[in-house]
């Protein structure tokens, strides 16, 4: 019969006699303990080894091992999947069952979680699940498929959802107050250079940060992005895109992409050679100061692909701008103007 107690506070220890010999594990819940208690003696009584089951958390360990033998991991999806395991890293993968991802999904929103971020982290447990289990060589078929009906519950409740595909745009007035604002501090960083290629171009933050002086080709006004985000094959998906003029204005002034590339230093390989995420703490700074709200760097590139649709240009005209493979992904690109749609 097995033993639950609280070892210390929202922390609860499971024992179970194993041919002798005491097993114990703890848990963050009682819940999780009982479970693990139950499934633990049920698989005694098969005559199985329930003790040299890898926990999850040895799974997150193999898959993040393999992953950084060939690709950095986001500091997000690290961040994400640490928390994972500080909830159901020690449970035994043979132990996972719906109750466990539900049992999750309830403190993740306890915590402050959104629908949207839950169901990433689920994603994320997934792939632990089918590629650590494969590297471990652990049979984690029951896990998954447990993972997929917890999912339809879940969503079926609502507690896990995509994210809402944001269609915020800024306004020209808050562009030229960013604009002011930038212009009366001295600083090193261009950061209103880099604004204005980002609505022009189309470019991620991170892909702006890799451009590089060899791959411009000023007489044909294209430049080369290398590695760019790709669903499936990002290393070595380099496309060539066209720096255009004319689609964008601000305050009456044409931005010209190649222009702005001209006007840098050049002392690097890098055109800007500076840190994504210190371009990114600067504009949330300056947007917070000039009392902009809901704005953010990446719906820069939002805007870019909705003035391109507004200057007339075609969807696969749009999509080798923007690097989309799949043009129905640009749907969310395109909140148009009504007032563009005038023609004088």
């Amino acid at each position: 019969m097995a033993s639950i107690f609280e070892t210390r506070p929202s922390y609860y220890t499971a024992q179970v006699n194993a041919g002798g010999k005491r097993k114990s594990k703890s848990f963050r819940s009682k819940t999780e303990a009982k479970r693990w208690a139950r499934q633990f003696e049920a698989a005694l009584d098969d005559g199985k080894r329930p003790d040299r089951d890898a926990t999850f958390g040895q799974l997150a360990e193999e898959y993040l091992t393999h992953l950084t033998e060939t690709k950095a991991p986001s500091r997000s999806k690290m961040a994400a999947i640490r928390i994972i395991c500080e909830h159901i890293g020690r449970v035994p993968t043979g132990a996972i069952d719906v109750g466990t991802f539900r049992d999750f999904a309830k403190q993740r929103r306890n915590g402050g979680a959104g629908p949207a971020t839950i169901l990433m982290d689920l994603s994320y447990t997934g792939s632990i699940l089918r590629h650590g289990g494969a590297l471990a060589d652990v049979d984690t078929s029951r896990a998954v498929a447990a993972l997929a009906s917890a999912r339809s519950v879940l969503g079926a409740s609502g507690a896990i959802a995509r994210p809402e595909e944001r269609e915020r745009r800024p306004t020209d007035a808050e562009l030229i107050g960013l604009r002011d604002f930038w212009a009366k501090r001295l600083r090193g960083l261009p950061i209103w250079d880099i604004v204005q290629f980002a609505i022009a171009s189309g470019m991620r933050l991170s892909e702006i940060t890799r451009l590089r002086w060899d791959d411009l080709d000023e007489t044909r006004k294209t430049i080369t992005i290398r590695d760019r985000k790709h669903p499936r094959a990002k290393k070595g998906n380099d496309q060539t895109v066209p720096l255009l003029a004319g689609p964008v204005t601000i305050d009456s002034a044409v931005i010209d992409p190649l222009a702005i590339i001209q006007v840098q230093r050049q002392d690097g390989d890098r055109i800007f050679p500076y840190n994504s995420a210190t371009i990114s703490t600067s504009f949330t700074r300056a947007v917070a100061s000039c009392r902009i709200a809901n704005l953010r760097f990446h719906d820069l590139r939002h805007e870019a692909a909705s003035r391109l649709f507004e200057a007339g240009y075609q969807i696969e005209q749009v999509a080798l701008v923007t690097g989309h493979r799949d043009w129905n992904m640009l749907r969310r690109y395109t909140q148009l103007q009504p007032e563009s749609l005038h023609r004088d």
